[in-house]
């Protein structure tokens, strides 16, 4: 068997699992209320809702007003990231993973090196 047709075979196969899978998914429907039964289904159902809901305003932040919590939350954010970044680079530099050049240096090395030059 070649491995264009092992690979149609394996879509197949997981085509057939995917459709058992969600064949099994949906249940057969119940049978329909008839009667006293109806009624009796009605009447709890409309007695399980509450009588009115209370009408509670809710503390919206996307309205274009600033409030202390965004304040906080936007200089603690900028203020822990900016360190996590500068301590990363610190880390970095001492273990030697990055290179600290000044900016003559890198002048330097980049008007005497050609374009197309490998280091040996």
């Amino acid at each position: 068997m070649n491995a264009h047709a092992r690979s149609n075979l394996l879509a197949v196969l997981l085509l057939a699992l995917f459709a058992f899978a969600g064949l099994r998914a949906f249940v057969p429907p119940q049978q329909p209320l008839r009667g006293a039964s109806a009624a009796a289904a009605v009447a709890a159902a409309s007695a399980a809702l509450p009588a009115g809901a209370a009408d509670e305003y809710l503390n919206y932040n996307m309205t274009g007003e600033y409030t202390p919590f965004m304040i906080i939350g936007y200089f603690g954010l900028t203020t822990f990231l900016t360190a996590f970044a500068f301590g990363s680079y610190l880390i970095l530099t001492k273990l030697k993973i990055i290179e600290r050049t000044n900016s003559a240096e890198r002048n330097e090395l980049s008007s005497t090196e050609p374009l197309n030059y490998v280091p040996k």
